[in-house]
């Protein structure tokens, strides 16, 4: 996605994957495994106000070209 010029991201890490939460509660991975599975599959895209229909374009077509590279 970034080769397409798409500044994306991975999404929400899960919260007890963040070290207060790990070091306070004392998670692990591997304890919230829906969690940590959706966590490694999913990124953020591009969404904000203020985004033209060009953006919004130009979003789909990156990730209709991604997609169907895969």
């Amino acid at each position: 996605m970034r080769a397409e010029g798409l500044g994306v991201n991975v999404h929400y890490i899960p919260v007890h994957l963040h070290p207060y939460y790990r070091s306070r509660f004392g998670y692990r991975g591997g304890e919230f495994p829906i969690a940590e599975t959706a966590y490694g599959r999913l990124i953020s895209l591009p969404m904000f106000h203020g985004m033209t229909d060009e953006d919004v374009d130009d979003v789909i077509l990156a990730v209709e070209k991604v997609t169907n590279y895969f």
